[in-house]
């Protein structure tokens, strides 16, 4: 192994101000030195809350050799423990479901384990040597919750969740994400590394490039994916980065430059049709940042001709008005509080959220055990539902994303470039990632953050 000191990062893994190397990427002793170190460290969301609903449910996270079990105690607290029997090592569970006699049963020997991780029940315990009481039982590992998911810390001191968190739980508190709930949610396997993936959803460059569809939808909400011209590209959103001491944000918006300049596109996105089919192709396309209540909202905007109240306004009012109708508690903000938290934020080190006020669109990056060209990608809406409506959803998993044909059509394009994305990474002509400086710094922000805890690093 290359030799390190605790402040200097070694050549090979060394990003300059804006460029990655791939060995950050593809290189195997990268990614144990991130199994070893970075997820050792810092705080990670295991699941959400409602996935552990009653006293006894338990969820099993996985991240790369390490299996933690969560589980709701009997006073709806909740608890996290190694998945380990302290016997011979064997896991207490797989996957998720619900202790029904009250413990946590190890198959193999018919140990028992208590909710809160201690040794209920030994076979013959008088004929195993004295151990220390607590050295019966289940190994803990930190545990907090935020905004709705379970995080875990296998850190022995971790910051306080909170802060790790900060700025979201201020910039989020008002969309009350904590009371959203799942609305689908899907697993498959690809054949990248999980920063690989995770690149390809928390910068908006490639949006032209990727999505030409969405540079289209003045005159449709089925506008052609066709690729673009060059000269479509000045029609692209600008996507700037902010990066946070732990995780960053983009957000879309017009460059300033042209604010003042072009009239005829600030003529064109007063129209309120223009508006409502960016919002119905997000639901048709994606699938989500759209319900089906908005939808319906975005389908009546259509119809109508401008006045003084932009389009935007008119569209949340609207939503925020039909929710409210049909029963749904919609979280109330100013627009100076959307426009701090709406955004897609990266929260470090695999979680991407794009968050509205009626719902969410989450991904999940989860690094392979052993190899760096593969990874686990989950995709989730999340929405505030009216009571009675949350519907009954399970994780649906498809060996390769390919055997699903539901994904959208915009995600869709993001996965088919995944693959070819990686692939190229191996090329003997690419050195590493030369990124954007004003749309793809949440990139470099994520390797800078890595840093401080592979190596000693810290750049701020």
């Amino acid at each position: 192994m290359t030799e390190m000191t605790t402040h200097r990062v070694p050549q090979k893994y060394a990003c300059g101000e804006t460029f990655v190397p791939k060995s950050r990427y593809i290189d195997p002793e990268f990614l144990q030195l991130e199994l070893d170190r970075l997820f050792s460290s810092v705080w990670q969301p295991a699941c959400r809350e409602e996935e552990i609903p009653d006293p006894g449910c338990y969820y099993e996270y996985r991240i790369g050799g390490q299996s933690i079990v969560v589980v709701r105690q009997k006073d709806r607290s909740i608890k996290a423990f190694y998945n380990s029997c302290a016997h011979r090592g064997m896991k207490i569970v797989c996957g998720t479901g619900t202790a029904t006699e009250g413990d946590l049963r190890c198959g193999f020997h018919g140990w028992r384990y208590s909710l809160d991780g201690r040794s209920s029940f030994v076979p013959c315990r008088e004929e195993f040597a004295p151990r220390p009481r607590e050295q019966w039982g289940l190994t803990p590992v930190h545990v907090g919750s935020w905004g709705g998911w379970v995080f875990i810390s296998m850190a022995s001191d971790p910051p306080d969740l909170l802060d790790w968190l900060d700025p979201l739980p201020t910039a989020l508190a008002p969309f009350r994400l904590q009371d959203m709930r799942y609305g689908w949610r899907k697993r498959t396997t690809l054949p990248a590394n999980y920063k690989t993936v995770i690149d390809a959803f928390i910068e908006g460059y490639h949006t032209p490039g990727t999505h030409p569809q969405t540079l289209r939808t003045a005159k449709t909400p089925h506008p052609s994916t066709e690729p673009a011209q060059p000269q479509e590209y000045v029609y692209a959103p600008y996507t700037p980065t902010i990066a946070y001491k732990n995780h960053s944000r983009f957000i879309y918006t017009q460059r300033p430059e042209t604010t003042e300049r072009d009239k005829g596109r600030q003529q064109q996105a007063s129209r309120p049709e223009v508006f409502a089919n960016a919002m119905q192709y997000n639901y048709l396309g994606v699938n989500a940042l759209v319900t089906e209540r908005d939808y319906r909202a975005a389908q009546r905007l259509a119809t109508m001709e401008p006045s003084e109240i932009p389009p935007f306004v008119l569209y949340h009012q609207m939503c925020e008005e039909l929710a409210l109708a049909e029963g749904v508690d919609f979280p109330r903000m100013s627009m100076e509080e959307y426009f701090a938290g709406n955004g897609d934020w990266h929260i470090f080190p695999t979680l991407v959220i794009l968050v509205e006020k009626s719902c969410l669109l989450g991904y999940r990056m989860l690094p392979d055990a052993t190899d760096p060209n593969k990874c686990t990608f989950e995709m989730f809406t999340l929405e505030h539902f009216a009571p009675g409506e949350v519907p009954d959803t399970d994780w649906q998993e498809f060996e390769r994303w390919q055997d699903h044909d539901g994904w959208g059509e915009l995600p869709t394009q993001d996965l088919q470039n995944i693959a070819a994305i990686h692939a190229g990474m191996h090329s003997n002509g690419f050195e590493g990632l030369w990124l954007n400086t004003a749309q793809e710094m949440t990139i470099r922000n994520e390797h800078a953050i890595a840093d401080r805890f592979l190596f000693g690093a810290d750049e701020r």
